[in-house]
């Protein structure tokens, strides 16, 4: 087989390609000419009778050559950085020496002499949708900071709402604000543009939830209480396929809902959460054990009434969150309904 390291950038890759017995064949600097890679086109015909096989590090510019080389059926992966900490701590460090260290690391992974830990890469579909949930995210927080906004400028100009219309989230409270304050120029903007957000929110948010229609695991997640349609569409985003955990422990540690371990003299120290990943999951998963342990006594109240005298009401909400992400392991990795005092 021939072994192909790839050195990303934004607008070059260096490329390294190695013989079976390890040695260099092939060395060379590919600019980037268009929106596509076609100056890879190259590489696919380096192949022996094993075919050939492509390595690069993960990251936002690994995207657009992993597609050109998998859309043309080579054999490509790609793998986290952490892997690839000997070439980050190297002394000596060049495109050219980066892309050769990472084709010995394939031929050796490929051989079964090394353990690497290759990322996860969504198809295009995968990732639109993705997008499409990042973006309905996007749009919440802004809401959220342009009514700050808003009441820190009515809390200077000494600008009073009735109680029972205190919510912007309401029209009536919109409007009261729009009709009664017509001559602050800054505050009828602002007010224009906290509406436009929340049409905008709307509008995103039908897409979100007319989305994976027919899937029978969002359907699963919807039986969960504190779920509903939208966060189901949401965490199926960011999970895509269950079956690429092994256990529930696993896919917690690839959202960052694990403490950090540090085991030291005999004794071991469990820490903070890691916060890996992907912050969205994090956030939605909190929110959904939030409204879960309001409307359903299960396993996870449970858990959260427990740790919650020890441990405060942020940090049990996260450590509910972990376990709430454990269930959804097992309610996706077995197919059947959420059961309240059984899973988790």
């Amino acid at each position: 087989m021939i072994y192909i390291g790839l050195d990303v950038h934004k607008d070059n890759i260096t490329a390294c390609v190695l013989t079976a017995r390890g040695k260099v064949k092939f060395e060379h600097d590919y600019k980037r000419q268009s929106q596509s890679w076609d100056c890879l086109s190259e590489l696919l015909g380096y192949r022996d009778r094993d075919g050939s096989c492509f390595l690069m590090e993960s990251g936002t510019y690994a995207y657009p050559p992993y597609r050109f080389l998998t859309d043309h059926g080579a054999e490509a992966h790609v793998v986290h950085a952490r892997s690839l900490k000997v070439i980050t701590d190297s002394d000596r460090k060049t495109d050219r020496v980066d892309a050769m260290a990472i084709a010995k690391m394939l031929r050796l992974w490929k051989r079964g002499e090394i353990e690497l830990s290759m990322a996860f890469t969504p198809t295009r579909d995968q990732c639109e949708l993705k997008d499409i949930c990042r973006y309905r995210e996007q749009i919440s927080k802004e809401i959220g900071d342009e009514t700050r906004r808003i009441k820190s400028h009515m809390a200077r100009n000494c600008q009073a709402m009735p109680p029972e219309t205190d919510n912007f989230q309401t029209r009536k409270a919109r409007r009261f604000v729009a009709e009664t304050y017509r001559d602050d120029m800054t505050l009828s903007r602002r007010m224009a543009r906290l509406d436009e957000l929340f049409i905008e929110r709307d509008r995103v948010q039908r897409e979100v939830e007319s989305r994976l229609p027919e899937d029978s695991r969002v359907a699963l997640l919807e039986q969960i209480p504190g779920i509903g349609r939208q966060s189901a569409v949401q965490i199926m985003s960011m999970i895509v396929d269950v079956d690429r955990f092994p256990d529930a422990e696993h896919m917690c540690a690839y959202f960052g809902m694990v403490p950090r371990v540090r085991d030291s003299g005999g004794k071991e120290h469990h820490g903070r959460m890691t916060k890996n990943g992907d912050r969205m999951m994090r956030e939605i998963m909190e929110r959904a054990t939030e409204s879960h342990v309001r409307n359903c006594e299960s396993s996870v109240t449970e858990f959260y009434r427990r740790m919650l005298p020890r441990m405060g009401q942020k940090k049990a909400l996260i450590t509910a969150s972990r376990k709430m992400l454990s269930v959804i392991f097992a309610v996706l990795k077995r197919g059947t309904p959420f059961r309240p005092h059984l899973d988790g």
